[in-house]
């Protein structure tokens, strides 16, 4: 994990000046904290609950008297500074209440959902609300993540690891290839398309292999032909990246002025 966190740290300050985290509950342990810590690199992220964390915001979780608001109730709590027994540094702890109503009946739920929030910026710099809004901001690899093993569903069940190696970056190679396909299909059809109902609608349809003049022809069904039609012509307009060969070209002698006067370099 050091490795990781290092080399990740090392590309993220390679291509941005100003460099902070927003980590998952996947990634807020101590091995990746305290390495961050370490490197002076600030960062925040959920932490998963327990026991210990779900007791230090009992006396916090509470719903005021009255009629609730119609979008219910979200607010902030400090809770100091927490380590847990794996850590080498402490961290800021903050706890986040949600109560808010069911969509479909209105009303709130029995008891407010709540997380917590794991960071080492100083509340002076940042305080509770403006982290849980820059939390919010992070990257959707999650969902992507989620894509991919829902879609895809690669199984790494070889003993080596080249083989695994292999299978995992042609998985990676075939949702790329999905991915990209999918964009171009929402750019010609409109609407949004999630890797599910692509594969299912335009990958997975039925189809016959005709051989015919020495060439192998795929006649998809009729049913999914529109769509085919569609991604297939924004395809067509894909344009070739390959480089080009420089052309290797004679001497090109200096222009006539260049030696009218003698230039003194110190």
């Amino acid at each position: 994990m050091k490795r990781f966190v290092e080399k990740t740290d090392d590309h993220a300050h390679s291509i941005a000046q100003h460099v902070d985290y927003r980590l998952d509950a996947g990634y807020t342990i101590g091995s990746v904290m305290d390495e961050l810590s370490s490197k002076n690199r600030r960062f925040v992220g959920r932490l998963k609950s327990n026991t210990k964390l779900d007791a230090l915001a009992a006396e916090h979780i509470h719903r005021p008297p009255g009629r609730p608001p119609q979008n219910g109730y979200e607010y902030t709590v400090e809770l100091g500074n927490y380590q847990a027994d794996s850590w080498k540094h402490a961290q800021r702890l903050i706890l986040v209440v949600v109560d808010q109503p069911d969509p479909t009946t209105g009303q709130l739920n029995l008891m407010p959902r709540w997380f917590f929030l794991v960071t080492n910026w100083e509340e002076e710099s940042r305080d509770a609300d403006t982290l849980l809004a820059h939390y919010r901001k992070r990257g959707t690899f999650e969902d992507r993540l989620g894509e991919f093993n829902e879609s895809i569903g690669v199984h790494l069940s070889s003993q080596g690891f080249k083989a695994n190696d292999a299978t995992m970056l042609l998985a990676l190679l075939a949702f790329n290839l999905n991915t990209i396909c999918r964009g171009e299909l929402e750019e010609a059809v409109g609407g949004g398309w999630d890797m599910r109902r692509f594969v299912g609608s335009v990958l997975k349809v039925g189809g016959r292999m005709v051989k015919h003049s020495r060439r192998l022809i795929l006649r998809i069904a009729e049913s999914a032909e529109p769509l085919w039609s569609r991604l297939i012509s924004r395809i067509e307009n894909w344009e070739s990246s390959t480089v080009q060969a420089n052309v290797p070209c004679g001497f090109t002698p200096p222009p006539r002025h260049a030696h009218l006067r003698e230039v003194l370099r110190q």
